[in-house]
């Protein structure tokens, strides 16, 4: 799977995709959106999910390394040796 073939997918297929070969890498929150984060093959995919409702609004492709970089910002590798 590229990212241009998972673009060209349906919302309800993407979907289907994250749920049998998706990897949940992380979530983070935004006002009024909660973002899954799924790693699929060597891309990453975001998932915009409304808080309360869990409606699902849109499945996009992320490589923005800010944005990427959110969902890492908060863990502690003090403890690895």
């Amino acid at each position: 799977m590229t990212k241009t073939e998972f673009a060209k997918m349906s919302l309800h297929d993407r979907l289907e995709l994250l749920k049998k070969i998706g990897h949940h890498s992380g979530m983070r929150m935004l006002p009024n959106q909660k973002v899954h984060l799924y790693a699929i093959g060597d891309f990453f995919v975001e998932v915009y999910v409304i808080p309360g409702t869990e409606q699902i609004q849109w499945a996009e492709v992320q490589s923005n390394r800010q944005i990427l970089s959110e969902y890492v910002k908060d863990i502690d590798l003090g403890s690895i040796s």
